[in-house]
């Protein structure tokens, strides 16, 4: 049975008498799977290089295509040939409990985002920003006063206490901190090898979903009796066009992979932005004297923050530039289809590659350069369909990533509170970024940190 499968394997492409796209099947049985668990990031760029940007690959026992630049991507969102229904390797399923937003597609797809994004509206945010102004303010504080420290750290305990705050309501501090730690053993679970021993990586994620879960039912609980005007709160008054509701069982799995995203998305573009603006003087002397010009003081509004025209240019180029997130989730092809003269098949795997879409030259330039005027509005306007896509791309009721406005809002908002009144630099360290499922300086970004002097 073994030689059978072996030989099935290694002649395979010998029988890609259908145009298939290139790539590799990889070894017999694991396909391409251990190199993509190793440096997912590594795995799309170097197959980009040197197959073109659509490849075929084999992950999690599956035939894949993979995706990669605007012209594709856009062709990947096309749902008359893929769906993300049954798509996802089933650790994946196993981690969001088998019904939330990235597994579905059609109309309970569209219905179930559609109530989501009533909570990341600009008049949501407005809601919203105290509760970041005060997260901020808080770790702010305790950074001014230890002077020296290593900021991935801090600001995986910030991110903690903001989700925390915006999606449980409870305060900034040492519980909401412990809550991120939780987060962080339950998203390793993403990169584990999928077997369940209850003491190993992958056990102890699932112990730790279903914690969280735990977690947010007694959220929801204490929303319903006594209702707020955070996240979930909104969540839970949200109506779809049709009068319907999410369920309790619904909610708890959204808010959940929410939750995590959020806790992974915050304390990564936040560790980025700190290092992008210390390692580019110019940069950060521009932009602090945008924040002089037009927020100086007082408290926050999306009115205010719109004004920030060179800050979002920026914290658009951090997501562009930097390794986030590597690809989307699987999709499955639902018929056969054509794309760029190569035969995609029925039945087989397909994902796209998100940051090696956003690395094509044809349409940035000089693509490991840093340039946030690339961004700049009229820019922006001209950049072809879905070749900006750091959350994913198509309309915002499709797979984009709800939160994407959110992360533009909270580094605004905490680049205003560090440009007001500090100022930090960067000790001799390594700088370079490691192989993480969201990568972050190898160094953890160590900083010595004090108040700002106009000198």
């Amino acid at each position: 049975m073994l030689v059978a499968l072996l030989v099935r394997h290694n002649t395979r492409n010998d029988q890609d008498n259908e145009n298939l796209p290139p790539g590799s099947y990889g070894l017999p049985l694991l396909g391409e799977t251990i190199p993509l668990a190793l440096d997912i990031h590594s795995f799309y760029r170097k197959r980009v290089k040197k197959y073109g940007p659509v490849f075929k690959t084999h992950l999690f026992g599956k035939p894949v295509i993979a995706f990669n630049g605007p012209e594709a991507f856009t062709f990947f969102l096309n749902q008359e040939y893929f769906t993300r229904e049954n798509a996802s390797p089933h650790p994946i399923k196993e981690l969001l409990d088998w019904d939330t937003l990235p597994l579905l597609d059609g109309d309970e797809h569209r219905r179930r985002k559609r109530i989501i994004l009533q909570a990341f509206t600009p008049e949501a945010f407005d809601k919203y920003i105290p509760s970041i102004e005060q997260t901020a303010s808080y770790y702010l504080e305790r950074w001014e006063k230890l002077g020296s420290f290593t900021w991935l750290t801090e600001y995986r305990k910030l991110s903690a206490s903001l989700t925390n705050a915006l999606f449980i309501g409870k305060e900034p501090g040492p519980m909401s901190e412990t809550v991120g730690e939780i987060t962080d053993t339950f998203i390793k679970g993403f990169s584990s090898i999928p077997i369940n021993l209850g003491f190993n990586a992958y056990g102890r994620a699932l112990k730790n979903r279903d914690w969280l879960l735990d977690y947010i039912d007694q959220a929801i609980q204490q929303h319903r009796q006594q209702p707020r005007q955070d996240l979930l709160g909104l969540l839970l008054s949200a109506r779809s066009e049709d009068g319907s509701t999410l369920t309790d069982a619904q909610l708890r799995r959204e808010v959940m992979h929410l939750f995590f995203a959020a806790y992974s998305g915050f304390y990564v573009a936040l560790t980025l932005l700190s290092l992008t603006l210390a390692q580019h003087p110019e940069i950060a002397a521009l932009t602090r004297q945008e924040v002089k010009q037009y927020v100086p003081d007082g408290p926050l509004d999306m009115t205010q923050l719109q004004k920030l025209v060179y800050l979002e240019q920026i914290t658009k180029e951090i997501r562009r530039f930097y390794p986030i997130n590597a690809a989307t989730f699987f999709a499955q092809v639902k018929k056969d289809c054509e794309f760029q003269n190569f035969h995609i098949p029925k039945g087989w795997g397909a994902v796209a590659g998100i940051h090696t879409t956003m690395h094509i030259p044809q349409v940035f330039s000089e693509p490991k350069s840093f340039k946030p005027c690339r961004f700049a509005p009229e820019n922006f306007a001209a950049l072809p369909e879905n070749s900006y896509v750091p959350q994913g791309g198509g309309s915002r009721d499709g797979h984009r990533c709800a939160g994407e406005d959110m992360i533009t809002v909270l580094l605004k908002v905490m680049g205003v509170h560090l440009l007001r009144r500090y100022s930090w630099e960067l000790p001799p360290q390594n700088l370079e970024l490691n192989q993480d499922l969201f990568p972050t300086p190898r160094d953890g970004l160590k900083v010595r940190f004090g108040i700002y002097t106009n000198s």
